[in-house]
């Protein structure tokens, strides 16, 4: 028979298992897909896609650029999808736009997904 001592040893094991398995469990992730897509014109891309996994729901979304042109604008800043558009001048060549969303979960954590590249060519 375990003694009170070797009992709560064990049901202290037991808790920090279970602390350690939850704190993995909220571990977040993001990715983003399809991590490239062409515009045409003033013509709205393909949707782009931001998957959660993990973290603590509801999520906020932010899609923000990190290089490149900036006549490329997300058409829907704050949501998990987006497509975007040309904002700038007409002609000249092709034009390349990085970026990435970020998410918030409910506990305040933050992951940042892959980057999302656009190419797009400006309208004629």
């Amino acid at each position: 028979m375990k003694s009170r001592r070797e009992l709560m040893l064990g049901a202290a094991g037991v808790g920090t298992l279970l602390m350690a398995t939850s704190a993995q469990a909220r571990t977040m992730t993001v990715s983003a897909s399809p991590d490239y897509i062409e515009g045409d014109g003033w013509a709205t891309t393909d949707v782009t896609t931001a998957t959660v996994s993990g973290g603590t729901p509801p999520y906020a979304y932010q899609w923000v650029h990190t290089g490149g042109t900036g006549y490329v604008q997300a058409n829907s800043g704050s949501d998990a999808s987006t497509n975007f558009y040309w904002d700038g001048p007409t002609g000249g060549p092709p034009k390349f736009s990085r970026w990435v969303c970020v998410v918030t979960d409910a506990a305040s954590q933050t992951a940042t997904s892959n980057t999302v590249t656009v190419n797009f060519m400006p309208p004629a």
